[in-house]
This record gives structure tokens, C-alpha cells and sequence, in this order.
């Protein structure tokens, strides 16, 4: 869970490139279905529900990362958000894309963050859920660029860490872990 979290650090401040428009992640919660996280989609469609007709929606979790998982492929569905796939192949942890900055360090969407506030502004489509998040090739049509120690440094942010927002879950408080974390 200590790998996940330093991971987690260190994309705040990063930058999303998403068809040539750049977003500087300021907010992101951590979900880990492979550890029990009862909140992550991937797990309650195996362990939580009886059935479900999302298990192989929910794979795209359990990728390689980094790619783009979406909670919804309806366009109308506003509680649709992204989570950036994070884990090795097979090990199902993403972290939930709450609060954006554009390039000019505007806010998207409220303080606490709003996912699908976020997910409109930066232009994901559901043509991208599964679509990998390239590292290296900055033409790519969805680019993660480390920009995380020139944030940081350049604009004096220090990370808050506090309990995931809007969940019923006892996962956190039972594994004593803060995995909303931002920029503040």
C-alpha cells in the first residue's frame, strides 16, 4: 500500500495532456481493489454483488498502467468519472481523477473536486476508456508528462492527505490510511 501511495505523491503536479490541452493534477484518491478496497469498482463487481454485468467493464482496472478507466460509457450518465490504471498487469489499483488546474492554474470544477465536472473539461471520451496514457511520446493524444517537482518547488504546494470524500466504506479507518490526496 506504501508504493501506491508514493506513486499517488508523485503524479500530483503531473501534467495530463489530453489532445493537446494540458491539465496539472491537483487532486486524487486511491483506489486498490487487490488489497480488499471494497470502493473500488473492480472489487465489488467480484466480491461485493451477487452478479454483475460490469466484470469485464471493470478489467480495464487490472491493465497495465498507465491507462484510462471510465466508470461509465454513457455520455449522459453525470457521475460518470476517470481513473488513471495505475498497477502491473493484473493488479487491479487506479486513482480517481477528483481536481484538475488548467495550464494557467484555473480550477476545474469545486475545491473537494468534482470527477465528472473533471472528466468533461479535459475532453475524455468513452472511446478512451482502456486507451493507454503514454510517458514518453508527447504527441500523443493523451500524454502524462512529470512535471511534478516543477509544480511542487515552483509554486510552494504541500500534499494533504485526509479520508477519501463521499464514501461508505470503513476500509481507510480500518487500514488507518488518508488516500484523498492534493495539492494545497
Amino acid at each position: 500500500m506504501f508504493a501506491a501511495e508514493q506513486l499517488a505523491e508523485s503524479l500530483l503536479g503531473c501534467t495530463l495532456n489530453v489532445r493537446g490541452k494540458a491539465f496539472i493534477i491537483r487532486m486524487l484518491e486511491i483506489y486498490y481493489g487487490g488489497v480488499g478496497d471494497d470502493a473500488h469498482d473492480w472489487y465489488r463487481t467480484r466480491f461485493s454483488y451477487k452478479t454483475s454485468k460490469y466484470k469485464e467493464h471493470t478489467s480495464i482496472q487490472c491493465l497495465g498502467g498507465f491507462s484510462v478507466y471510465l466508470s461509465s460509457l454513457d455520455v449522459s450518465d453525470t457521475y460518470t468519472r476517470m481513473d488513471i490504471v495505475v498497477g502491473h498487469t493484473g493488479v487491479p489499483i487506479s486513482f480517481l481523477l477528483r481536481s484538475v488546474w488548467d495550464s494557467t492554474f484555473n480550477l476545474i470544477g469545486a475545491k473537494n473536486g468534482n470527477p465528472n465536472i473533471v472528466l468533461n473539461a479535459i475532453g475524455i471520451k468513452p472511446e478512451d476508456h482502456g486507451q493507454p496514457i503514454d510517458i514518453e511520446n508527447k504527441n500523443a493524444e493523451l500524454y502524462l508528462e512529470n512535471t511534478h517537482e516543477q509544480i511542487i518547488n515552483d509554486r510552494g504546494f504541500q500534499i494533504k492527505r485526509q479520508r477519501r470524500i463521499n464514501l461508505k466504506s470503513e476500509f481507510e479507518e480500518k487500514n488507518k490510511v488518508l488516500w484523498n490526496l492534493s495539492l494545497e
